[in-house]
């Protein structure tokens, strides 16, 4: 039975509170008005969006069909999106109707973009409830590590993407890069202790804390149903994944959607800054002890810094953009 039409399908679909609803709306595990504060975004900016879109015209990724965004949040990459994706009708979706507010609210009335926006109440894991090779590009930021079944997942993005399309993913984390910075971790109290620092208990806490995140992160023989953040990746992991349901993937080490922009200025400097503004605004580190990690963790952090000074490295994060095989001729 042939595919319905992106405009039959959208229109068939039920309302719920002037939101189309795919799946039962899902509030997030936090705040949805305090999540921009959390990581340190004053606003929404192009250069996500646009950055993406360059990306996928630079490597022939067609984008002539509907483009679909999973877990748009505050519209970090949306606001971009919306106003560069070339195709016809964009799909902006998240499971929170308070996120999709949020992000509708950065939109006038009338056009931003060659594309039709429309929003949708969407879980990633019904993501088999779309109609097969409906978009040119399903979109996300931050969200894979946020799914439960993750083969599952990729296998219905493969189904639903058009031929000659693709997946694209940013700000994923890497098993090998959180590993890293949790270890450095360990080490942070020896040092300031030996250092003369003298040791706020609730410092111990917050580093406890980490190192036990990223130990939950990367094991994969827990429960994680209930948990918010659920995985860490490998490069082989998701190579093998996309391999396995027909997808190709090309990584970017370290680079962000915006990197990609016509004065896109990369986000990712060095490890140490990655690792030191992820306890800051990820972690929410004590400033005080922030202070005295800058200080007396310099010789580890330089060591790092200057293993890969003229290559990107160690992969904490990066692009990932899955193809799908263009239609025989």
């Amino acid at each position: 039975m042939p595919s319905p039409s992106y405009d039959s399908w959208i229109n068939g679909l039920p309302q719920w509170h002037g939101l189309t609803r795919i799946s039962p709306e899902r509030a997030y595990a936090h705040a949805e008005d305090q999540y921009d504060a959390q990581y340190g975004v004053s606003a929404a900016e192009p250069e996500e969006g646009q950055g993406l879109v360059r990306l996928l015209q630079r490597e022939q990724v067609d984008v002539t069909g509907p483009a679909l965004e999973i877990g748009c949040g505050t519209g970090r990459l949306t606001y971009g999106l919306a106003h560069y994706y070339p195709g016809s009708d964009f799909l902006i979706t998240d499971p929170s109707p308070t996120f999709l507010r949020i992000t509708a609210s950065q939109f006038p009335a009338g056009p931003v973009g060659p594309a039709q926006l429309q929003f949708a109440l969407l879980n990633a894991d019904d993501l088999g409830k779309l109609p097969p090779e409906m978009f040119s590009l399903i979109a996300m930021r931050s969200t894979l590590h946020h799914i439960l079944q993750v083969d599952e997942f990729i296998a219905a993005c493969a189904r639903t993407l058009r031929p000659g399309g693709a997946l694209a993913m940013g700000a994923e984390p890497l098993e090998s890069g959180y590993v890293l910075m949790a270890a450095v971790a360990q080490s942070i109290l020896p040092t300031l202790k030996s250092a003369g620092v003298t040791i706020n208990p609730a410092w111990e806490t917050q580093l406890t804390n980490f190192t036990d995140t990223v130990k939950f992160y990367c094991r994969r023989d827990l429960v994680k149903v209930a948990a918010e953040d659920k995985h860490l990746f490998t490069i082989h992991d998701l190579s093998d994944l996309g391999h396995r349901h027909g997808l190709r993937l090309q990584y970017f080490p370290n680079a962000t959607y915006a990197d990609f922009a016509p004065d896109g200025t990369p986000e990712f400097e060095s490890f140490s800054v990655f690792f030191l503004t992820y306890l800051k605004y990820c972690m929410q580190f004590d400033e005080e002890l922030l202070k005295h990690i800058r200080r007396h963790m310099q010789p580890q952090l330089k060591f790092i810094d200057e293993c890969h000074r003229s290559h990107a490295g160690p992969a904490i994060t990066g692009v990932f953009l899955f193809h799908k095989a263009g239609a025989a001729a």
